[in-house]
């Protein structure tokens, strides 16, 4: 390896470490209910683990800027090289189950209707009016339909909007990593619904109300929308499959170490573990009796809302 590449690849080593070192202190202190008030036994620790960490931040960003090098931004998912669902569920369960609430209720705000099917269902119209204008065939409801497909791409664009968060210490906070990747694909999605439906809007049903008809100035416009929504279709899925992420981030617990959690006023439904979680111990009986063995993955169980006449078979 030459001297120029060694190089780069410590800088860039050295960086994620700094990211990393940054990302287990702070989760370390949200899980345990925030930044303490230390004691005076604790002074030393704290002032310890904070100087080291500002230090290898100063160090990483000193030793870029003498390269001429700008350091890599830590915001931004679309960045960063590993998936989303590695970036949650590489977070503490103590983390994770700490925010699951407001992780779910996020990823619902983002997905209040199924955005996937709406668009796939105006690109199945629109592929049909396609098929009929290469034909030179066009059923009399063509316009109507093609209206209906303008008011399902206005019920996409009507979605919530990504909200502004605050930014927590270095960024490593839970709930922005968790707001970045759903809005990161609800933008992409915004763009490509807002595109699909101006040129549908502002050309393709100019065509349809022309007092002379071009087959052939239609159909190079509705090829065109045909595969702009094709995107819009790609970057909902997109959406989708962050949604899914940041749901399964917030239930599934199997093989997690929950002793130190408390579990008061946390609701539990829904949350898949198995034998290998560690609850805490006077919850332990509970958590069996309000628990349901999952048919499809043997060994797997899932809360419940109410406890259960029986405990789960210990065979499972």
């Amino acid at each position: 390896m030459r001297g120029d590449q060694a190089f780069d690849r410590l800088e860039d080593l050295l960086g994620r470490a700094h990211h990393q070192l940054g990302i287990a202190v702070y989760d370390g202190l949200m899980s345990s209910g925030g930044p303490p008030e230390l004691r005076a036994p604790d002074q030393m620790l704290g002032r310890l683990l904070a100087t080291a960490y500002r230090q290898a931040g100063h160090a990483v960003t000193g030793r870029l800027s003498r390269q001429g090098q700008v350091p890599p931004r830590e915001h931004g998912v679309s960045d960063r090289a590993e998936s989303s669902e590695g970036l949650l569920m590489r977070r503490p369960a103590t983390v994770r189950l700490k925010y699951r609430e407001q992780a779910l209720n996020c990823a619902r705000g983002y997905w209040p209707l199924d955005a996937v099917r709406v668009i796939g269902d105006a690109m199945q119209v629109v592929q049909e009016i396609v098929a009929d204008l290469e034909e030179e065939v066009l059923p009399t409801t063509a316009c109507d339909s093609l209206l209906k497909v303008s008011g399902s791409m206005g019920q996409v664009l009507a979605l919530p909007q990504p909200a502004n968060l605050q930014p927590a210490l270095s960024g490593f906070d839970y709930m922005e990593e968790v707001e970045n990747i759903l809005a990161t694909c609800t933008w992409r999605l915004m763009s490509a619904t807002r595109r699909s439906k101006q040129l549908l809007d502002n050309e393709l049903l100019l065509h349809f109300r022309a007092a002379e008809f071009s087959w052939l100035g239609a159909l190079e416009v509705s090829q065109d929308l045909a595969d702009d929504l094709d995107l819009a279709y790609r970057e909902a899925l997109s959406l989708s499959s962050a949604v899914t992420v940041v749901q399964d981030a917030s239930t599934d617990f199997r093989g997690a170490d929950l002793q130190s959690v408390d579990l008061d006023g946390v609701d539990l439904e829904g949350i898949r573990w198995d034998v290998s979680t560690d609850w805490p111990a006077h919850w332990q009986e509970r958590i069996w009796r309000a628990s349901l063995a999952v048919d499809t993955n043997q060994g797997e169980l899932i809360v419940g809302a109410e406890p259960r006449d029986s405990t789960v078979p210990v065979d499972i």
